[in-house]
């Protein structure tokens, strides 16, 4: 990982120590508190100070100490300064000197990662409700000014990725919570990790929110239509790639055409993929929810034949002889656990009857049956445009012209016309295969024929141009 490179090389020592709990504490706070509010960088002193208060409060708050190696120290400014050096030392935090006041400040490789870890630590992370209106409402202002705010697109793409990155998180923890439940060996446990694990923090907080009215799904059929209204759009389509390539996001409008095409497709692609996330979400959900309410029906079960068996043997002393209950007390020692008796021996399973012999009787299949499935597949198959189908398609409309008008292609068939529909498309359809061979240009006409009536449009053949020009020269 590039990470890894930029980063320093001891960076991670104090967090993988035996105090990374108190290091990890400190560190988030003096990102929050020192730096980040300071306009200019605090002094070395300055610093230090702010360690010592803080270790004085976090030994008070979780009644520990720190390792070792800092408690050789006794005075309280001489922790917090060799803590400080450490922290120089793994490269968290540098030093420079104006004049003759040395200035401290955070790396500012290690400032971008503790800005992570804050976030984390304030659990930005676990809510993406917003996050699905922030993409549709990106994709409409693209779309409204593309020249001016085509870096929404990209930012509707980020935030789709963290929305689809959170129902990852939401369905692999409830995973990791049922694995728990399942590795517990009595109920009380098993029940505080069901409510404490399970309910508190995913049926109310996560789980919930998503079968609720205001769930972020609300909102997923109308970003689909949006990025695929602006999939459809040419001018759209060459306004942002314009924008994109004069931004410096693309090396020319062609390019920047396909990323903004690409951008768009795996925008739809996320959104077309929440229902399987959820789906598997509700899974492991109501496979807890079982496992919890079979351990419920069997303890009440055990609690009540225990429950009798005691009381049952209370009321049979109570009827026993003087002399018998004596002779019960002076016994050397009682059992300190219940006997093993019949209503704890599992029942034997039962043997299966044999399997009767019966025979097999072959199914007649329908003839309309047959016809309508050869009528589906025939109906399919020629209303799917293949990468083959449609370079055929253009290359007997060319034939040995370099281009040819959108207006003189003729259209005989339905078939013609299917692939006609996909030509305005060629730039963004099959990962630009198409694109590869030809050029398409739009003009400023419209065509008229029985068909359709659309922009018109040239497509040219890329190796016939090149072939032309190199017999020119």
């Amino acid at each position: 990982m590039a990470l890894f490179d930029v980063l320093p090389s001891d960076l991670f020592k104090p967090l993988a120590s035996p105090s990374r709990r108190f290091y990890a504490d400190l560190l988030l706070n003096l990102h929050e508190k020192t730096f980040s509010l300071a306009a200019e960088a605090p002094r070395r002193a300055q610093v230090i100070q702010e360690i010592g208060d803080f270790l004085t409060r976090w030994e008070y708050s979780n009644h520990e100490t720190v390792d070792q190696e800092e408690e050789r120290a006794t005075a309280l400014e001489d922790r917090a300064r060799t803590i400080y050096q450490r922290l120089v030392d793994t490269g968290w935090m540098i030093e420079h000197k104006d004049r003759y006041i040395r200035l401290v400040d955070l790396d500012p490789d290690a400032s971008g990662l503790l800005h992570v870890l804050a976030g984390i630590e304030r659990g930005d992370t676990r809510t993406y409700g917003g996050a699905v209106i922030a993409v549709l409402t990106s994709l409409e202002s693209a779309a409204s000014h593309p020249a001016e705010r085509s870096e929404n697109i990209r930012n509707a793409l980020r935030g789709a990725r963290d929305f689809m990155a959170h129902m990852r998180m939401v369905s692999v923890s409830l995973r990791k919570v049922e694995e728990r439940i399942v590795r517990q060996d009595n109920l009380r446990d098993i029940f505080r990790h069901f409510f404490e694990d399970f309910v508190q923090r995913h049926l109310i907080a996560d789980f919930k929110t998503l079968h609720t009215k205001n769930n972020p799904f609300r909102f997923r059929g109308t970003i689909i239509h949006q990025a695929q209204k602006m999939l459809n759009d040419p001018l759209l389509l060459f306004a942002l790639g314009e924008a994109y390539w004069r931004e410096g996001r693309a090396q020319n409008t062609v390019q920047g055409e396909l990323t903004v095409s690409a951008d768009l497709s795996n925008i739809i692609a996320i959104f077309e993929g929440t229902e399987s996330h959820l789906a598997a979400i509700d899974n492991t959900a109501a496979s807890i929810e079982k496992r919890i309410m079979t351990t419920a029906r069997y303890m009440d079960r055990v609690g009540r034949s225990a429950e009798a068996r005691i009381i049952e043997t209370m009321k049979a002393l109570t009827k026993m002889p003087q002399s018998a209950e004596e002779k019960l007390l002076q016994a050397p020692f009682l059992p300190t656990y219940l006997p093993v008796g019949p209503a704890h021996i599992p029942t034997p399973r039962r043997e299966k009857p044999p399997i009767e012999i019966s025979g097999l009787r072959e199914n007649k299949k329908d003839p309309a049956l047959e016809l309508f499935i050869a009528a589906k597949a025939d109906y399919t198959k020629r209303t799917r445009v293949t990468p083959q189908r449609l370079a055929e398609f253009i290359q007997k409309a060319i034939g040995d012209q370099v281009s040819i008008k959108g207006s003189e292609i003729k259209i005989n068939t339905v078939d013609d016309f299917v692939c006609f529909q996909r030509l305005r498309e060629i730039r963004s359809i099959f990962d630009g295969h198409i694109a590869k061979k030809y050029e398409l240009e739009f003009l400023e006409t419209r065509l008229h024929n029985d068909w359709i009536e659309c922009q018109d449009f040239v497509i040219k053949s890329k190796k016939s141009a090149k072939a032309l020009h190199v017999d020119s020269n």
